[in-house]
């Protein structure tokens, strides 16, 4: 191999490792639950929702369990010793849901939290997240992705 192409295939190699290393520090956080009232109007498909980083299971069903209370919602919106993120400006124009993906067992789920400033959900409800997602806030440990109906 000559040089100039063992470079480039050095340059590739240490640019794919840059990308993995960033998408694995970033699936790393804590996560901390408040359920509160459910909701009453279904989502519509295609709303942008917000998902911790290391929860984001895309195309995999799942139920949503209960709503999560406002302060519950603006305190994981927020810096974890107070104060706004750049990207959330107003914490409190967001909704929050516990939701459960369905793995196929009674026993056999993930819970975790989802975050909306256009979608209502029901408890009950069926969705799944849908196969593109990006960052949103890296402090946070957020993606973006928006909601499908609950069959693939």
């Amino acid at each position: 191999m000559t040089e100039k192409k063992q470079q480039d295939t050095e340059n590739v190699e240490s640019e794919e490792r840059r990308s993995f290393m960033k998408k694995g520090a970033l699936a790393t956080g804590a996560l901390a639950l408040g359920l509160g009232s459910a909701g009453t109007a279904a989502a519509q498909d295609g709303s942008s929702v917000l998902v911790y980083t290391y929860d984001y299971h895309p195309n995999v069903p799942f139920r949503v369990a209960n709503s999560l209370e406002q302060s519950t919602v603006v305190r994981l919106l927020s810096r974890p010793g107070g104060g706004d993120v750049p990207e959330i400006s107003q914490p409190d124009d967001y909704s929050g849901w516990v939701i459960r993906y369905d793995l196929g067992g009674q026993d056999a789920a993930i819970t975790t939290i989802m975050f909306s400033r256009q979608a209502s959900l029901s408890s009950g409800d069926r969705r799944r997240f849908s196969g593109d997602a990006t960052i949103f806030s890296s402090e946070l440990n957020l993606l973006s992705s928006n909601l499908r109906s609950g069959s693939n």
